[in-house]
């Protein structure tokens, strides 16, 4: 019955019956977790976030090898805005060896990003999926390597990673934020470049590039 309900995404109606099932199998260990993850699914549709983590923590302390289990774990976390945890079993996962695609590389960055100050895990995370071939060097990957570097002080670092995005952009922006950051480390005439690149693929306020270019 709990399996029928979720497959007709009536998942607040699932919660009971997949719960007494669970409770009082003698199936398989196998099956019964499979269940279990079918419980979580639905709590976290049902909007019951805090029950779907309490499911994913035992599941993940359950398999702790298991890979699934913990990204399961990880993505919780993040649907229920803790990116602490979340970051913690992801970079638990990197230390095993266990992120191997870029969506698992972009997950824990990405993670990292949306956390005070953790600017050097950021560049960590993008440097060592770039080195293995698992990080595409795209506009997406650069960016963000740009902006962590900024904003732990790194400018030149930033400004060569900046550099780096600015062509892959599919408009001016980027190279705009490259022409400012040039200006402000005295670098005018790279600036000037930088912001007439930005005019050539176009910005949202060609007033700004236009400044830049006009600076004596």
């Amino acid at each position: 019955k709990g399996q029928y309900l979720y497959q007709a995404d009536r998942f607040a109606e699932c919660i009971p019956p997949l719960k007494q099932a669970i409770e009082t199998s003698t199936n398989p260990e196998d099956k019964v977790d499979n269940w279990t993850q079918i419980l979580m699914v639905c709590y976290q549709e049902a909007g019951q976030l805090a029950e779907a983590v309490k499911v994913a923590e035992q599941l993940a302390a359950k398999s702790p090898n298991d890979k699934r289990a913990q990204m399961n774990l990880a993505s919780i976390y993040l649907n229920s805005e803790q990116e602490a945890k979340a970051a913690a079993v992801l970079e638990k996962l990197r230390a095993a060896g266990q992120l191997s695609d870029e969506r698992e590389y972009r997950q824990l960055y990405i993670t990292y990003a949306n956390m005070d100050g953790r600017e050097k895990d950021v560049i960590s995370v993008i440097n060592e999926g770039l080195q293995k071939g698992i990080l595409k060097p795209d506009h997406q990957t650069y960016l963000a390597l740009a902006q962590s570097y900024y904003y732990s002080e790194q400018i030149p670092q930033a400004i060569e990673n900046w550099q780096k995005a600015a062509p892959l952009s599919k408009d001016g922006e980027t190279y705009l934020n490259l022409a400012r950051v040039l200006w402000q480390e005295g670098r005018t005439a790279e600036a000037k470049q930088a912001a007439q690149q930005a005019l050539n693929k176009g910005v949202k306020k060609p007033e700004d590039a236009r400044k830049i270019i006009n600076l004596k």
